[in-house]
């Protein structure tokens, strides 16, 4: 479970660089846009550090035997 959290933090933060960097381009302030980025880019943000706290209580430690029936 951690290793999948932590491609899609990944996967997020990438995107995130992208979208920071496509903005570069657009002139500041279009239709509001900006606006709209930074607040999204803040929801973002703390939905990130939620979710990088919150990993150690998806560590698991691996893939459990089950266990053998009591006959």
């Amino acid at each position: 479970m951690t290793s999948q959290l932590e491609s899609k933090v990944a996967d997020l933060d990438k995107a995130m660089i992208k979208l920071r960097d496509a903005m570069g381009s657009l002139s500041n302030r279009v239709g509001g846009f900006k606006k709209e980025h930074d607040e999204a880019a803040r929801k973002v943000a703390t939905m990130t550090t939620t979710v990088e706290a919150a990993k150690p209580l998806f560590n698991t430690g691996g893939k459990r035997r089950p266990r053998s029936r009591r006959r």
